[in-house]
């Protein structure tokens, strides 16, 4: 039952006595009563949607829903939107998370303009993002399509429904698609347009580019489709074309998706990969950067795919070696090391370390090598690390860093004066500075 929004208490989150939510659960193993309960303090009222019995430990302000197998999603969002008594209904599912922090406040919402959800899932494939409207007004009747894929699409846009430009951020683990089977949700005449992005999506990873290409352009043809959803068919099939080797459609139709919304993230790393492969530096390097600028705001496309900043950095630095702009490698390499606390692996610091010997940044090359090899000098090298030493200081002395390369193998061979490695490497890097009396003496054995 709904409770007076005056009764929400103030905790320093928002309270949102003007709405109820609704979690529909796929499978009991995602019942947390808890977490439930919470849910009390934030919407005027909860239920839950599951099939089984009620549990006895689940508050008794909280609805409960039984559905039977043969029940699809779609049926039971429309049911529960039909019997709720505030204004909005929000759906969530399974293990999702609502970002309360980024909820819209009614000022930004209406009958006529709803908010989209952009549901962020963590999976082990890595980061996917999918927008859908879950958050609906108890007015529009019966707005959900579809079978076990509920979509608003034909309402929004038979309603002249807008989308207003702040999500409702939803976070969850699990895959949102596993439940979906395509032939079933082709049965019916008003399935969702999202399904072809999902199966698009699926033959991609799967490698079939030109199936999932034949799924987006037949999508593209759809008059009526929700502007982020066109953006992931445009993207979806920009992504084949690249993966086709069909690079220049590839990177017209990815610029003609920047174009009309600079807010997402896919068609900058289309571009950007494309230039790379062609070693188009400067080109890569723009997009990149581009892309880097708006990393951290919201995507406004689905079915959107993102690097992280700490990759980012990294392929801006090379890029921009690459592209003959040394100061704004060095100002990335400081980012991300910035970014990291210092706390890189050493794959990451190694990369670091042959991107500064390249700018012959003395300073930034000898803290990086240090980060790498402190610890082990002067009796903890592996023949491995060895191996790595031996490379790193052949290009300080490609760079004439002469004095920093002895001042090592000295150590080195202090440790070990047995090994005739060291004493050939601290004679070469003796001759070249100004200690030759001191070479020579190694070269007749009196050290």
């Amino acid at each position: 039952m709904p409770r007076n929004s005056s009764q929400l208490p103030d905790n320093g989150l928002k309270a949102l006595g003007w709405a109820e939510i609704v979690v529909y659960l796929s499978d009991l193993r995602y019942l947390e009563v808890e977490k439930i309960a919470g849910l009390l303090d934030r919407f005027s009222g909860v239920s839950v949607a599951a099939q089984g019995e009620r549990p006895k430990n689940l508050p008794p302000e909280i609805g409960w829903y039984t559905y039977s197998s043969e029940d699809h999603r779609s049926a039971v969002w429309n049911r529960l939107l039909h019997e709720a008594q505030k204004s909005w209904v929000l759906f969530i599912e399974d293990d999702e998370e609502i970002r309360f922090s980024d909820f819209p406040d009614t000022k930004c919402i209406g009958p006529n303009l709803w908010p989209p959800a952009l549901i962020l899932s963590n999976e082990s494939a890595g980061k996917r993002q999918h927008y859908q409207i879950r958050l609906v007004h108890r007015d529009s009747g019966i707005p959900f399509e579809g079978k076990n894929l509920p979509d608003c699409t034909g309402y929004v846009t038979s309603n002249n429904i807008s989308l207003a430009g702040q999500p409702i951020v939803i976070e969850r683990t699990s895959n949102p698609w596993n439940h979906i089977d395509a032939d079933e949700e082709l049965s019916v005449q008003a399935y969702s347009p999202k399904l072809y992005l999902v199966r698009g999506a699926q033959l991609f990873d799967e490698g079939k580019f030109a199936h999932a290409a034949a799924l987006y352009r037949k999508l593209l043809k759809t008059e009526k489709l929700l502007p982020f959803d066109r953006l992931g068919a445009v993207n979806g099939l920009a992504s084949c074309l690249t993966e086709q080797f069909k690079w220049p459609q590839a990177v017209t139709l990815a610029q003609k998706s920047i174009d009309a919304e600079p807010l997402q993230r896919l068609p900058y790393l289309i571009r950007f990969k494309i230039f790379q492969l062609n070693k188009q530096w400067k080109e890569a390097f723009e997009v990149l950067n581009r892309y880097y600028e708006l990393l951290n705001l919201w995507s406004r496309a689905t079915f959107d795919k993102a690097i992280d900043e700490e990759e980012t950095l990294l392929n801006l630095a090379e890029l921009a070696l690459k592209a003959g702009v040394k100061d704004q490698a060095t100002e990335f390499l400081g980012k991300l090391y910035t970014l990291k606390e210092g706390e890189l692996e050493d794959t990451f610091v190694q990369r670091l370390l042959l991107l500064s010997i390249e700018m012959a940044d003395y300073d930034r090359s000898v803290f990086f090598f240090r980060h790498l090899f402190d610890s082990l000098l002067p009796d903890r090298l592996t023949e491995e690390k060895t191996r790595e030493l031996d490379d790193f200081m052949t290009m300080f002395i490609s760079k004439g860093w002469y004095e920093y390369v002895a001042e090592i193998y000295e150590t080195l061979y202090q440790q070990n004066p047995q090994n005739s490695d060291y004493k050939r490497r601290l004679i070469v890097a003796l001759s070249k500075t100004n200690k030759l009396r001191k070479a020579r003496k190694l070269v007749a054995g009196k050290v």
